[in-house]
């Protein structure tokens, strides 16, 4: 319990001010040839959080971030959480119809984002979606779609040209160097570690993203056991942070992880197999998380053979059993390898570094935190199973999320009269507690380490004038894990491919969502259950027969 007495009690701002009193002059962050010390970045945090506070940021006002890996991504998160505010990231693949769903949901204050990121314009996208910025006052915007939003905050590239309508974040951290300590202090004594800290959305079997309130200490707590202590980080190790920031695994584990073990963090703007591998043997890489997909593509890339990993010596895997022995036999260094289970609403799972036994350091993704319980279920029955019986995945205790916001039934939903977070996900519990995840009830997608809700690319789809009938699966795919595959009847017979999915889907929802395979079917082809439903299950075969694919 210790842990949880020394951890779950921070709060963010907490830890940010506590890395920069232990380690002052160690590297925070090495970003494309620049050193931020733990000094430094706490500092700078200090000047937006007294910039943002100038604008009328207060406790409890949400704050909207869409940024890449960068590190003003830390400075900004630190100065929101430190004014007590809530900061709501923002998946940076978003397109118009999920801003707008982002911003409407989240009841957005302030909005601080990249002026433009991988080729795309996102004030271009914000100001189609709000119009009234580019006549509007730097401070005072009225938003007839958004109303509660007021000030909008850029991130420049590069041209130091005000953006119409925005405050610069450059200007803002300029406005607040003459912030004072006392007020700073007065700052971190209004916030507890019960206080909302991030509002995070996550997909689910709703057609949209649902907003997941989490708390300060939950997330203080839960990246110490998923990082600091399951890698046993300190000062000497070197993190590749290759996790976008608008995913618990940027924004919590990364971000607060390293810095609770005052460790080096190398930061990737975004992932790309071929940088990762330089950044790795450049600077010494000791520690890496990530998906198959990250592994796969490293090991797939030409520069892989000359390039020496052997500074790897601790690896956490976001994928199956199946890379366990791959990751080794890859040339990484004396590897300690672990797996971790968790979701937005509450990681509560992770492989102990004391577990010697590798039958259960391969196969299973260990066992609860201290002070939480997980449980398997009959989703049917709702009766609790016995070992090693398969059910669902239930979990209760300190790291689960405070509800959905302003969604009270989805909240109740998903919570049992004991407290139990349904999750959804099917697994089984050893004699000895380790818990094993292996896949999901609900109907999700995982492709490439995003997770796609199945219905709300049949809503989009079902738009199209061509389809008739729509359901979309996800079938297995060396690359992607998981494929998003659209099972389509066309309307009067018509031809169709996946071209014009692809057209029709480009620039209203994520790439990642976007079908990658179309099985083409006729209206007798289609299996219903006895409720009436469409058979899940049966469509996931059916698409794996008709594209070839071996079952799993």
């Amino acid at each position: 319990m210790s842990g949880i007495q020394n951890y779950n009690n921070r709060t963010i701002p907490d830890v940010a001010r506590e890395a920069a009193r232990k380690w002052p002059g160690q590297v925070a962050i090495r970003f494309q040839g620049q050193d931020i010390t733990y000094a430094d970045q706490y500092h700078r945090a200090c000047c937006i959080a007294k910039g943002l506070h100038n604008l009328g940021i207060r406790k409890g006002d949400h704050v909207a971030t869409l940024m890449g890996g960068c590190p003003e991504w830390f400075y900004v998160s630190y100065a929101i959480t430190l004014l007590g505010a809530v900061i709501v990231p923002i998946n940076v693949t978003f397109r118009q119809r999920e801003l707008e769903h982002v911003l409407q949901c989240s009841d957005a204050k302030a909005l601080i984002t990249m002026d433009q990121f991988r080729n795309v314009d996102y004030l271009d996208l914000f100001t189609d979606l709000i119009p009234e910025l580019t006549n509007s006052k730097p401070g005072f915007l009225t938003s007839s779609r958004f109303p509660k939003l007021e000030i909008v905050v850029s991130i420049d590239s590069g041209d130091d040209q005000p953006q119409p309508g925005c405050f610069s974040l450059q200007e803002l951290m300029k406005a607040g160097q003459a912030y004072r300590q006392e007020e700073v202090d007065l700052w971190h004594q209004g916030i507890g570690p019960e206080d909302t800290s991030y509002i995070l959305f996550t997909s689910g079997s709703t057609a949209f993203p649902k907003p997941a309130l989490r708390s300060h200490g939950s997330n203080v707590g839960i990246a110490h056991h998923v990082y600091s202590a399951s890698f046993r980080l300190g000062p000497d190790d070197a993190v590749l942070g290759l996790s976008p920031y608008y995913h618990v695994g940027g924004c919590i584990y990364t971000t607060l992880g390293t810095a609770l073990a005052g460790a080096r963090l190398v930061l990737m703007p975004f992932f790309e197999a071929g940088e990762a591998l330089r950044l790795i043997q450049q600077e010494n890489v000791t520690c890496l998380g990530g998906f198959d997909a990250h592994y796969r593509a490293m090991s797939q890339h030409p520069t892989f053979a000359d390039t020496d990993v052997s500074s790897v010596t601790r690896i956490s895997l976001a994928c199956g059993p199946e890379w366990y022995d791959r990751v080794r036999e890859l040339g990484f260094g004396s590897v300690s390898v672990s797996h971790h289970y968790g979701f937005t609403e509450g990681t509560s799972v992770v492989m102990p570094p004391e577990e010697t036994d590798e039958w259960v350091r391969k196969n299973s993704n260990g066992n609860p935190f201290p002070g939480t319980e997980v449980i398997i279920v009959n989703p049917e029955t709702g009766a609790q199973c016995g070992p090693d019986e398969p059910g669902e995945i239930c979990v209760r205790g300190w790291t689960l999320f405070q509800g959905y916001y302003k969604m009270p039934a989805e909240t109740a939903k998903s919570l049992d009269n004991e407290g139990f977070f349904h999750s959804g996900d099917y697994g089984w519990k050893d004699t000895a507690g380790n818990i094993y995840y292996r896949g999901r009830y609900k109907q999700m997608i995982k492709t490439g380490g995003e997770n796609v809700s199945e219905r709300e690319v049949e809503m989009l789809l079902e738009q199209h004038p061509l389809i008739e009938n729509i359901q979309i699966v996800g079938v297995p795919d060396e690359q992607w894990g998981e494929a998003v595959t659209a099972i389509v009847e066309p309307r009067n017979g018509n031809d169709f491919s996946v071209e014009l999915i692809r057209d029709f889907c480009k620039g209203q929802i994520s790439g990642f969502k976007i079908p990658k395979r179309v099985v083409l079917v006729d209206g007798t082809d289609w299996p219903i259950t006895m409720t009436g439903k469409y058979d899940k299950p049966a469509l996931r075969k059916l698409a794996m027969e008709r594209l070839g694919i071996a079952p799993t």
